[in-house]
């Protein structure tokens, strides 16, 4: 049974993975290095720190760690507030669920980017714990940020359901013991998501209904 419920953020809620990658070609690019397209999406469902990690080793910035780090989050952060996108159904969905089950936000974005998106979706407040790249010590695949949000909302792990749309999110939730559900319609580089435990394209009519109704599947490791 279903006790509680955890969403992701990016390609979750709102289909950003395509301006981070954006971001980490443009910056990267002003840097004279050509990232490749795999590379440019290493981002998605990592912390930015975990992705600049390895970024930063293959194509090593002209610039001091801390001032390129800067320019790839600035480049980022305009792109979001020009041209949000939200998934079909997220704040209907979290609204109403927000009624039934308690919630959290588990994201490897920063704090600022969280609280600044949910606050345009007019969602904060549906939340009982949100949680940022800053909140947890291991970046997805590993499944620190879903084990504490979990321990915060009181519920067991086998109980909750995750919404996520990357497969280093995916790993997460499946390393936390948890069911996950995959959002597909944000997959715009063709990951390869099959360990999933189920799929939708979007949000739309996601309700505690469907919560209810929805085929659990045993979980396997």
């Amino acid at each position: 049974m279903i006790q509680a419920i955890i969403f992701d953020m990016d390609g979750t809620l709102v289909d950003t993975e395509l301006a981070a990658a954006k971001a980490v070609e443009d910056t990267f690019r002003a840097w004279d290095h050509q990232v490749t397209a795999k590379d440019a999406y290493f981002v998605t469902g990592r912390t930015w720190e975990s992705a600049l990690d390895y970024l930063f080793s293959k194509y090593p910035p002209k610039i001091s760690r801390i001032d390129a780090t800067r320019e790839v989050l600035d480049s980022y952060r305009k792109k979001i507030e020009t041209d949000l996108i939200e998934v079909p159904g997220a704040r209907e969905s979290v609204r109403s669920l927000a009624a039934e089950y308690p919630l959290a936000l588990v994201s490897g974005s920063h704090r600022q980017e969280i609280l600044s998106i949910l606050g345009r979706l007019g969602i904060t407040e549906c939340f009982r714990a949100i949680l940022g790249c800053e909140d947890y010590p291991k970046s997805k695949p590993a499944p620190d940020g879903f084990l504490k949000a979990a321990k915060m909302l009181g519920v067991p792990g086998a109980n909750t359901l995750v919404f996520e749309d990357s497969v280093a999110g995916i790993e997460s939730g499946i390393a936390a013991g948890m069911q996950v559900c995959v959002i597909t319609m944000t997959n715009h580089f063709g990951l390869d998501t099959k360990r999933g435990h189920s799929f939708i394209p979007d949000l739309t009519g996601v309700n505690p209904a469907w919560v209810k109704a929805l085929k659990v599947p045993a979980i396997s490791g």
